[in-house]
């Protein structure tokens, strides 16, 4: 996709003008430590990949979406990152290295 609208290009640039002092880089992780995420997990991972929400994880899985939630939380800890924009990133690499 390109844009090429003046006033949306303004607007990104405002946007990331705003983000950039606060933003942190995405680090890539010690590979040499073993994680261990469970089967659940490696659904919940692969699912977050396509955009779905914890709502519709939880749904697809037959669990609640406090489950999804919590185990979310479990994998930004197991991946040492916060979000869940770094925890796919960390995900993709974490892939590649397998």
């Amino acid at each position: 996709m390109l844009v090429t609208d003046h006033v949306v290009l303004s607007n990104l640039r405002q946007v990331f003008k705003g983000i950039m002092p606060v933003s942190k880089p995405v680090l890539p992780r010690d590979r040499r430590r073993d994680l261990r995420p469970t089967l659940r997990q490696l659904r919940i991972l692969h699912l977050m990949s396509y955009g779905l929400t914890d709502e519709k994880i939880a749904a697809e899985l037959k669990v609640t979406s406090r489950t999804v939630r919590n185990d979310v939380a479990g994998l930004n800890a197991m991946f040492e990152v916060q979000s869940r924009f770094e925890l796919g990133a960390a995900y993709s690499r974490w892939m590649a290295g397998h």
